[in-house]
């Protein structure tokens, strides 16, 4: 096959439901594959998808040449829609770039103030809730012999991890999760203009539920992420500061890194849960194996996300002509670099498409990014799916998928999730 028979297709129902047979193509033929950005939302623009594990991961570690400060991963609006969306931002607060689209050494201030107060102790203070909450979800079954795991597990497990971190009253939970999913509808996704003014109607909503907590926290200080993310500074002369400096965030920063946190935490962990839950029905030796040894639960997890990817990949702008793979890419180009091929690329794991947790180079999966951009919440999304599992492997003795041919995924081509997952299950 040559590099000009290769195509990739977002709009394509049978790319989106089984991307790997064409990642495949593309690593082997068109390792870098130019794309009408159109697709991708990207109209304008020359993009360049990349497709092999050691691209995708030099790019990562290059913030000078492939700069994160891609904008938004949704459809650029038309002038209409603009005009209607201003009308909606009048009420909130401006929607700032922090992390995700940011780079050094901007970058690098919000990751460290964040970092004080999104700390490695209270991500693992947040086993026994998470342990409590996935336990009352599967007392919540009911002992039913069908469950339909994504409403009733995968979903509100991380939407009630997050409001913990957040400090979201249960009163307040069906709104998080409301705006949680709204934040992430039109990520790679073709929305009607409606839609995307009530999805951002439900963002301006939530910037004032928190504008208010924050104030609260003002004058009331409490032991939560709040709160420190509101004292969190860079003192001058800081030399754990890397050189960077930094005041307070303001609202607008603090706003765009909470939302931030919601969506890392929501979407992609119940997808990656929903993944899980399939492998292990279609794989009853690795579920009797966990059963026996729960400790395999972070194998589990880790091959979990090598085999979902729940983000199948973001953007880069190039910022001088370079090379890719023997490729020329100009200055200026957009780079959709693809995590979900690069973790099954066969040139890193023998036999990708297979669900191994004991096979080699498992951490060597990229589902969490790379480099400066790591995931902050690889920590908490990893708590979640290993106390998950554990859980499930407790109290579940048998699960089955309810017509395993009728699985469908949704329709972004970045956040890869099932729609809909009904399990047969007998209990312990």
């Amino acid at each position: 096959m040559s590099s000009q028979t290769v195509t990739f297709d977002t709009s394509d129902d049978a790319v989106v439901q089984c991307p790997y047979p064409h990642y495949k193509a593309m690593r082997d033929d068109a390792p870098v594959l130019e794309l009408d950005g159109a697709m991708i939302g990207r109209s304008g623009e020359r993009v360049f998808a990349v497709s092999r594990h050691e691209d995708v991961k030099r790019i990562l570690h290059d913030p000078t040449t492939f700069s994160s400060q891609f904008g938004s991963s949704a459809a650029k609006p038309s002038p209409e829609l603009r005009d209607r969306l201003r009308e909606v931002y009048a009420d909130g607060w401006p929607n700032v770039s922090t992390m995700l689209t940011e780079d050094p050494p901007s970058h690098t201030r919000y990751r460290r103030l964040v970092s004080m107060a999104f700390t490695p102790r209270r991500v693992s203070r947040l086993e026994p809730e998470i342990r409590r909450v996935c336990e009352e979800l599967v007392d919540g079954f009911g002992g039913s012999p069908r469950v339909d795991f994504i409403d009733r597990f995968a979903a509100p497990l991380p939407v009630a991890a997050v409001a913990t971190i957040l400090q979201v009253p249960d009163t307040r939970r069906d709104d998080f999760r409301r705006w949680a999913d709204s934040s992430v509808a039109a990520i790679g996704r073709i929305i009607s203009d409606d839609e995307r003014v009530g999805f951002e109607r439900d963002i301006v909503e939530q910037q004032r539920y928190f504008v208010s907590e924050l104030e609260a926290r003002r004058t009331d200080p409490r032991d939560d992420f709040l709160t420190d993310l509101l004292n969190a500074e860079l003192p001058a002369g800081d030399p754990d500061a890397g050189g960077v400096e930094g005041g307070p965030l303001d609202i607008p920063e603090m706003l765009s890194i909470i939302r931030q946190i919601q969506v890392a935490g929501s979407e992609t962990t119940a997808s990656l849960l929903s993944d899980l839950a399939v492998q292990l029905a279609q794989h009853p030796d690795e579920w009797e194996k966990l059963k026996a040894d729960p400790t395999r639960a972070a194998k589990v997890v880790e091959e979990g996300l090598r085999w979902a990817s729940p983000n199948q990949g973001l953007y880069r702008i190039v910022t001088e002509d370079t090379e890719i793979a023997g490729t020329p890419v100009p200055k200026g180009s957009t780079l959709w670099i693809l995590y979900g091929s690069a973790d099954h690329d066969d040139r890193v794991f023998d036999d990708p498409e297979s669900f191994d947790p004991d096979r080699e180079r498992l951490n060597s999966h990229i589902a969490f990014g790379h480099g400066i951009h790591f995931c902050l919440g690889a920590a908490l999304a990893r708590l979640e799916a290993v106390t998950a599992v554990k859980v499930l492997a407790e109290r579940i003795d048998t699960l089955s998928v309810v017509d395993a041919e009728s699985l469908r995924y949704g329709s972004s081509f970045i956040l890869r999730g099932l729609e809909h997952l009904e399990l047969d299950v007998t209990y312990r």
